[in-house]
């Protein structure tokens, strides 16, 4: 071989040692997606209780899809922003801060909700909490539930976002508008994705989850 050809892929595997890993991340990678549905079994009807009472509740979750070829790992999803309508301007609540939504159903050594997903598989999903919604009549049984701060009618429907510092100022409870929300997810090994929803709350309760889920809160990707 000529000593041209001899340094070329010397240089190559040079190149290749230095940048292995890069080039491995290229061809080898998870990439996640955000995935929205108001249907079961995502978003659901459940039986909340307190204080020995029993009452319907609405719970709405996502998909966190990995659709690349390896386990995602250590998987977060924060709600990033919120702004509400005002007129013809969305403008962003001012006490709100950024936050981890929790996991549906994975939890801690101490059975709390982990900010955490430990890998979501190639080709599987994860569910994630956006939030819920309690039945009017009840949802000041539960601290933390409920702001009578917030111009709303007796009877409408308040939207708590499922974060996991739930904050004195109340700022992750919103009443019946219409809202643009940010959800960012982001893992060890791939780059973080942002999509932006549009969230209208209509104040309106039914105990039909079918109407609810049609009626109740509609979300749109945008």
């Amino acid at each position: 071989m000529a000593d041209w050809a001899v340094a070329i892929c010397t240089f190559l595997l040079a190149i290749i040692a230095i940048f292995q890993d890069k080039i491995r991340s290229w061809i080898w990678s998870p990439s996640l997606e955000c995935e929205i549905k108001l249907a079961t079994p995502d978003c659901h009807r459940t039986i909340s209780r307190s204080e020995g009472h029993e009452f319907t509740s609405y719970y709405y979750r996502f998909k966190i899809l990995n659709k690349g070829n390896v386990s995602a790992k250590n998987v977060e999803v924060l709600v990033f922003d919120i702004l509400r309508k005002k007129g013809d301007k969305f403008n962003r609540i001012e006490s709100f801060s950024p936050d981890n939504l929790k996991w549906s159903a994975l939890f801690d050594i101490v059975n709390r909700p982990k900010r955490y997903c430990d890998y979501i598989s190639p080709d599987t999903y994860k569910h994630c909490n956006l939030g819920h919604i309690y039945d009017p009549n009840y949802r000041h049984l539960f601290p933390g539930e409920d702001n009578p701060a917030l111009p709303i009618e007796k009877g409408e429907t308040i939207f708590c976002f499922d974060v996991h510092f739930m904050s004195n100022n109340l700022y992750y409870l919103v009443g019946p508008g219409e809202y643009k929300i940010k959800i960012k997810a982001g893992c060890n090994n791939a780059k973080t994705i942002t999509q932006e929803y549009l969230l209208k709350l209509t104040g309106k309760w039914f105990e039909d989850e079918h109407r609810m889920l049609n009626e109740g809160l509609l979300i749109k990707k945008i």
